[in-house]
């Protein structure tokens, strides 16, 4: 997988004056310097920054420093030595003296001047006169002086990080410092509890910097060949006793190892898991695919028939009758749409957001506030207040989740929710490959398909005043407004039968728009009981249409989008509606999506069910899947710690 961190920092490196810009030294043209830093195993299109933010998310920080250097190729003089530049608050970096000064810069263009650079600034690296030697420097002093040992905290584990430019790129009066990482990268990831791992080389786990609520640590290490990673992990192996047919969990603490090759400007992964709090014998569907990939039979999230009637939850038919045969059914986790979760992110969050209405009720922002800006002056208009998070229409509000900015797959890292907090051992998200397996070796159809409450995941719709009049509902999340008979939308749920081609085996896949639609405005302005949409008025009646949207299938995949880094990759399957007189759907046809992406060798690549777009922030649905190529598919160490790893 590519970890990249979407950060571009263009700044400038130039004199903190306008005058000092026009400054000439003879012929010498003053230089404007950007810099770049690409992630580990990156080239320079991709980005990453010096700090870290939660584990996800990093950018250049207030304060941080740069050292520039700028020699004259035929003397093999220091025309800049060691220069120091510094991240203002505003982004630009100014250079300074050794007081911390703003001073003018004075780095010009020259045909005979050879440029380098690195980061962090640090004066031990002020006689150095190439790349080269300034990373001997760094790496002496991470191995004879000890300075690098701790890096528990953001400011310890930058100032370990390495970052070299060895060959600036020259353009006009630009020139772009393209840093890269000198060091490698250690990721490891358990998913069980904290305080159930234990490392104990390269370091202790106290040495290492954690990233945010996740087990998973980071730790700069020097380049080297078969560095040895161990420790230990609570472990969980299942007993069966044929006699009664029944299991026993036995818990212990095994010891784990790992050989690894640590890349120069790579990351590596290693990935412990611990024994799956779901058994792929009773939650898994072997559908005879090529890569050995064994879905799950339910979604993440998903409710029995006995958690739905506790909660007075149920399941509707186009006139609004109670489908029990269905809420009985075997199979009842199975049509369930279970859980919406964003994009790398590890819980759902249902809330009530903040919300400006128009004058007719309808929906004109959701946030925090609508910020104007006439003759002059600004007017905030404060919206009606809400929860801190919530899905809702066009957006997925959370206050303090930052979604995971990585370029690549997400698959069995910590940031796949279920491998990390949910069902564990080897279930994880499914990639772009497994969902085009899929959909290639299946034959797919509508099995039935139901109606219910958007009410289940955002409660607070339903809310009622002491009269017993709704106080939330608007035309965007309600039926039969302005009436006596005005309710929460109830959302069409299309249930889609998978059949594999190959030996027979079934699947069932609920669909679920993403969530900005299925929990509030249910992809449509507005629409009958039976799911008929744009009827316009008695006055002035519209040709009654259907969105393909409304009761399709919307899962997210483990990859973002091989061509927007904004966007990720979901598996997804449209609808094509048939209607009688009355408007009622009488029959419902998938419809499958196609995608396309041009791969690094420049062969275009076409996904079957796929679909790459900017959603990471709203909510979609997980279907998780268990072995497959690369994975460990041994029944006899699917029970115990397996050891994943990957150098990236």
């Amino acid at each position: 997988m590519k970890q990249i961190v979407l950060f571009l920092a263009s700044i400038c490196l130039a004199s903190c004056t306008a005058d000092s810009l026009l400054e000439t030294e003879g012929a010498k043209t003053p230089l404007e310097i950007k810099v770049d830093i690409a992630a580990y195993n990156q080239d320079i299109s991709g980005v990453a920054s010096r700090t870290v933010t939660k584990g996800v998310m990093t950018t250049f920080s207030e304060g941080d420093a740069v050292g520039l250097f700028v020699i004259d190729k035929t003397s093999g003089d220091f025309i800049a030595q060691n220069y120091k530049y510094v991240v203002q608050k505003s982004g630009i970096l100014y250079r300074v003296d050794e007081t911390g000064k703003v001073i003018a810069s004075d780095v010009y263009d020259h045909a005979n001047y050879t440029y380098f650079a690195y980061a962090p600034y640090h004066e031990r690296y002020k006689d150095c006169k190439s790349v080269d030697e300034i990373v001997a420097v760094h790496k002496d002093a991470y191995q004879n002086q000890k300075a690098f040992l701790d890096q528990s905290t953001a400011e310890k584990y930058s100032a370990a990080d390495l970052l070299v430019c060895r060959e600036p790129q020259k353009s006009g009066t630009s020139l772009r410092l393209s840093f890269t990482h000198a060091m490698s990268l250690l990721r490891v990831f358990y998913n069980g509890e904290a305080s159930e791992l234990a490392v104990e080389k390269p370091v202790a786990l106290s040495y290492m910097l954690k990233s945010g609520e996740s087990a998973s640590y980071s730790y700069i290490c020097i380049p080297a060949d078969d560095v040895e990673v161990y420790g230990t992990a609570e472990s969980k192996t299942t007993v069966e006793d044929s006699n009664n047919n029944s299991e026993t969990v036995v818990t212990s603490y095994s010891y784990w190892q790992a050989n690894v090759d640590l890349l120069e400007n790579h990351s590596t992964y290693v990935t412990i898991s611990t024994q799956p709090t779901e058994s792929y014998k009773t939650a898994g569907v072997d559908m005879g695919l090529p890569s050995g990939c064994i879905w799950a039979n339910h979604n993440l999230g998903t409710e029995t028939a006995a958690e739905q009637a506790a909660r007075g939850g149920a399941w509707y038919d186009a006139d609004g009758n109670e489908m029990t045969e269905l809420m009985a059914s075997d199979l009842h986790a199975c049509f369930d749409r279970g859980d919406y979760f964003s994009w790398g992110e590890l819980a759902t969050k249902y809330g009530k957001p903040s919300i400006l209405l128009n004058e007719d009720g309808r929906i004109k922002a959701t946030g925090d506030a609508i910020v104007t800006a006439s003759n002059g002056t600004q007017s905030v208009t404060p919206l009606i207040s809400g929860s801190d998070k919530g899905y809702y229409p066009e957006t997925y509000i959370d206050r303090d989740y930052d979604y995971a900015n990585i370029d690549g797959s997400i698959a069995g890292t910590e940031y796949d929710v279920v491998r990390n907090k949910l069902w564990k051992g080897e279930w994880r998200i499914p990639n772009e490959s497994e969902v085009d397996e899929l959909m290639r070796n299946c034959d797919i159809s509508v099995h039935a398909w139901y109606y219910e409450d958007n009410v289940r995941y955002a409660d607070w719709i339903a809310e009622k005043d002491a009269e017993g009049n709704y106080v939330n509902l608007h035309p965007d999340n309600s039926e039969f407004w302005g009436t006596a008979q005005v309710r929460p939308y109830r959302y069409l749920v299309t249930i889609f039968k998978f059949t594999s081609k190959i030996n027979g085996e079934v699947l069932y896949f609920p669909g679920g728009a993403w969530s900005d639609w299925s929990i509030d405005m249910l992809s449509c302005a507005s629409r009958s009981d039976h799911g008929l949409m744009n009827l316009g008025t008695p006055d002035n009646p519209q040709t009654p249409t259907y969105h393909s949207d409304y009761g399709g299938m919307y899962y997210f995949a483990s990859s973002a989008s091989h061509d927007h880094r904004d966007c990720s990759s979901y598996m997804e399957l449209e609808t094509r509606f048939t209607f009688d007189e009355s408007g009622k759907i009488t029959d419902i046809k998938p419809v499958l999506k196609k995608s396309n992406y041009t791969d690094s060798s420049g062969t275009r690549i076409e996904l079957w069910g796929l679909t790459q777009n900017g959603h990471r922030y709203t909510g979609m649905l997980i279907r998780p899947v268990y072995g497959g190529k690369n994975w460990n598919t041994n029944p006899s160490t699917r029970n115990v710690i397996h050891v994943n790893v990957e150098t990236r």
